[in-house]
């Protein structure tokens, strides 16, 4: 093939690629449908633009290389330890049931037994880029859903290896079970040779490339790793995206490991186009219109997943509001799917009709996947409506905590060492276990409906802390409780800052979005570490909340933040000091504190045993735990709060 021929070939097929993401952009639907599709028009069976040449096939073999390369490095060990229970329980009936049943279904209609095996495997994986595309657009990957959804999607990435190391034993005419074990028992020799290797000689060359701070070696050597290493796998019986894959794995623990994948990363997605793309140009719609049972069935497959991911997840997870959003999530066929394909296809087993609907079938599930996902809320939102069959506990005047991760963790333990009363809900059993094995009063639950919020007092309760990752269900949460109990201080986590305005209306006191929380606590620490004045951090910082973050958002200051701001400045406040532990305070007298001459500040009160003591003077001695209740312009507050702090907390004291 001539020079010219290849590069006609590339640019062209690249050029078509471009448009058809750009068009796909504007109709919202995923990259991989752009490429497909601008793949099947412009291929030999339509428009004919590009044939599909020996060239073409070479660089999709890169783009799988460096897709299964950058799977590998992403490949976290220890998110995988922290979910290997469900993921295992959850992934393996997912896996097993789908390939049971399409393997199942194809093999009694007549299909050889190695043809219907590749379709169990086939339609098994679901798309983890198109998955995690639209959760992480929602700021839903740290939701219930999306933590699920991954821990399946995880489970199947893993499931892929053994898949692609049994498909070329499949196309053996003598296939016998006994064989394929065979094939399979050399090929984890291999892999595990590879590995040790790859692990071996990998970081070190990386520890040299970078202490040579040449920073133009770092991406030569980078494509050298992924390349050459995927290479050496064909030498040991591997394919060259299983070997792209080990080596990315190889790599995942080393400090160096995110570089390797950044600087591959324009050349991956230019590949991965050039993969899709092609993948696309071999649909020929002739072909697939003689076969319409074919393309039904592999549609109609594909659904009964996303029925058995449902089917799956309501009876481990019970609830049902998890099982129909990730079952809709997941009702597509993958992207590595397309790698099966390949190599059953390079193994004599995928003969061309059934190849032509598994095309169209994945055409038509990843296109229909974002509007499966909107649809899913709507399912959800049925799906939640039932109550659940629990008696309520008599439960008053405490706190709910509406989802125990991380922030729900950090409140409940607060909680819990200051004795305030708090009941906590949420929908990971794991989590819940492990709270419950410390004693906390943590259920499993789905907050999003009524009876689950009645189940945990809602009409008795103080206060609610909505802390979930799933911004649908926090905006109903927040509207049932408010409902439910007019006079309960409700505090919701916000996911992005347009949120605040919504969950305001529908009952929150306050909103607090997440990703501007993160911006104040970087500045205040910054303005610490800068030896500003404390008071004067403080004013910043609530400045920076008044107005919904408007400064943050940049939005000019209004008179009335002005106005806000004098008061907060120039103003006497009213503050209340515990007495801690460790403090300068504890111990001595208000006569040897001198709080107005030394700080400025006033004590208007001391509170001790939830009683105040009667006209607080000089020989008022104080003790921890008292409660101070103080009075006086903003920096001289800041100066007293220093002496009911420990000493250990990272502030300077007076003394």
């Amino acid at each position: 093939m001539s020079g010219a021929m290849f590069s006609t070939d590339v640019i062209v097929l690249l050029a078509i690629a471009t448009v058809g993401l750009i068009a796909a952009r504007a109709v919202g639907l995923a990259p991989i449908v752009a490429y497909l599709v601008a793949g099947v028009l412009t291929g030999p069976g339509v428009l004919g633009w590009v044939a599909h040449t020996p060239a073409v096939d070479q660089l999709a073999d890169v783009g799988v290389a460096l897709l299964l390369f950058g799977v590998g490095v992403e490949f976290s060990l220890a998110r995988m330890r922290r979910t290997i229970g469900r993921m295992l329980v959850s992934g393996t009936l997912q896996v097993g049931l789908t390939f049971a049943a399409s393997a199942g279904a194809f093999a009694a209609f007549g299909t050889p037994w190695p043809t219907a095996v590749l379709i169990g495997f086939l339609l098994a994986l679901s798309s983890t880029a198109v998955v995690f595309k639209l959760y992480d657009e929602a700021g839903e990957i740290e939701s219930p859903h999306g933590l699920v959804a991954g821990g399946i999607l995880l489970f199947q990435d893993l499931a892929l290896v053994p898949m692609a190391l049994l498909v070329p034993a499949l196309g053996r005419a003598e296939i016998r079970t006994g064989a394929a074990v065979t094939a399979l028992v050399e090929a984890t020799l291999a892999v595990g040779a590879l590995l040790f290797l790859a692990r071996a000689v990998l970081p070190r060359v990386l520890a040299l490339v970078a202490r040579a701070r040449t920073p133009e070696l770092f991406p030569l050597a980078a494509i050298v790793l992924a390349l050459g290493t995927a290479r050496a796998a064909t030498a040991l019986g591997l394919s060259l995206p299983l070997g792209a894959f080990f080596a990315g794995l190889a790599l995942s623990g080393s400090p160096y490991a995110h570089q390797v994948f950044a600087e591959l990363v324009p050349l991956r997605d230019a590949f991965v186009a050039i993969f899709f793309t092609s993948v696309g140009m071999l649909l020929d719609p002739a072909i697939l219109a003689t076969e319409p049972a074919l393309l039904g069935g592999i549609v109609a497959l594909v659904a009964l997943k996303g029925l058995v991911v449902v089917a799956v997840l309501a009876l481990l997870w019970r609830s049902l509001r998890i099982a129909v959003l990730v079952g809709c999530a997941l009702a597509q066929i993958g992207e590595f799917s397309f790698v099966l394909a390949r190599e059953g296809a390079a193994a004599g087993i995928f003969p061309v009709a059934y190849e032509q609907a598994f095309l169209g079938g994945a055409i038509v599930t990843i296109a229909a996947t974002p509007f499966l996902v909107r649809l899913s809320y709507r399912l959800a939102e049925l799906a939640s409506a039932a109550p659940p069959p629990e008696v309520p506990p008599q439960l008053a005047d405490h706190v709910m905590l509406i989802g125990y991760g991380v922030t729900g963790q950090a409140v409940g333990r607060v909680l819990h060492d200051t004795r305030i009363p708090f009941v906590a809900v949420d929908l990971l059993a794991d989590v819940v276990q492990h709270a419950q094995r410390e004693g906390l009063p943590v259920r499993f639950g789905d907050a999003s409906r009524r009876g689950t919020l009645k189940s945990l007092g809602v009409e008795r309760a103080r206060a609610a802390v909505v802390a979930t990752g799933d911004p649908a269900a926090t905006r109903r949460i927040v509207s049932l409780i408010r409902q439910s109990n007019p006079r309960a201080r409700i505090l919701a986590r916000a996911h992005r800052v347009h949120e605040v305005a919504e969950l305001e209306q529908l009952g929150a006191d306050e909103a607090i979005p997440a990703e501007f929380e993160t911006s104040i606590e970087l500045l205040v620490r910054l303005l610490r570490a800068l030896g500003v004045p404390r008071h004067v951090v403080r004013v910043q910082e609530s400045l920076l909340r008044l107005g919904h973050y408007q400064a943050l958002r940049g939005v000019g200051a209004t008179p009335d933040l002005l106005v806000q701001a004098r008061k907060l400045i120039m103003g006497g406040i009213l503050e209340t000091a515990q007495v801690m532990d460790g403090c300068a305070a504890a111990g001595r007298t208000l006569a040897e504190l001198d709080l107005r001459r030394r700080t400025g500040a006033t004590v208007l009160s001391v509170v001790r045993n939830e009683q105040p003591l009667p006209t607080p003077d000089g020989p008022t001695r104080l003790e921890p735990g008292d409660l101070i209740v103080l009075y006086g312009p903003h920096e001289a507050i800041d100066r007293a709060l220093d002496l009911f702090e420990p000493r250990d907390a990272g502030v300077a004291h007076e003394t």
